[in-house]
């Protein structure tokens, strides 16, 4: 089990009956591969909207059914984030391409720690989660290259050809929050 970054401040989720929990918003791929369910509570006037924790497993469910993420890291010129096309594979390793000499390559020369953030939110539903991790982006080893060929789809960087170079993240810490607006303020 990965180490667990401090959680994100919540309260008490609402007391509801299992009954209640039918209304289940979906994330749903473009191809129709896999849907994760996210239990909602009712449009009850006495609900409020909470905010929760989510255990480290719906994390990586939630890491396999998105795509895109940001890369977090320092450089002389400060704090920066970078959108990233990414894969989940073996292991909980994402993986990513990047441009050769690229800053996020020269991170991945030297096994630097970064952060990694993924996010999704859907105002029809009124869910909305949260994935952050701490890591360290490498290279590819043997083992790494095996894994990253047994993705059954490969990055697509947005660049183009001129991101070539696949990296890998592997996480140390993970922390995910899930909200559920049960009513319009």
């Amino acid at each position: 089990m990965l180490g667990v970054a401090q959680p994100y401040p919540t309260g008490p989720a609402p007391e509801v009956a299992v009954d209640e929990l039918r209304h289940l918003a979906r994330v749903h791929l473009a191809d129709g591969a896999r849907m994760i369910d996210v239990a909602g509570a009712t449009d009850s006037p006495d609900t409020a909207s909470y905010i929760r924790t989510l255990p480290e497993t719906e994390c990586f469910e939630l890491l396999a059914v998105a795509t895109v993420g940001r890369v977090g890291l320092m450089s002389p010129a400060g704090v920066q984030i970078i959108p990233m096309d990414y894969r989940l594979g073996a292991d909980h390793q994402l993986f990513m391409k990047t441009a050769p000499g690229s800053a996020l390559a020269k991170l991945a020369e030297v096994d630097a720690q970064v952060a990694f953030e993924v996010d999704y939110h859907a105002d029809d539903f009124r869910i909305a989660w949260s994935v952050l991790m701490n890591g360290t982006i490498s290279r590819l080893d043997a083992a790494a290259t095996t894994a990253y060929e047994d993705l059954s789809r490969p990055p697509v960087p947005w660049p183009g050809s001129a991101s070539s170079l696949p990296v890998r993240f592997v996480p140390e810490t993970v922390s995910g929050r899930g909200l559920h607006r049960t009513r319009q303020d």
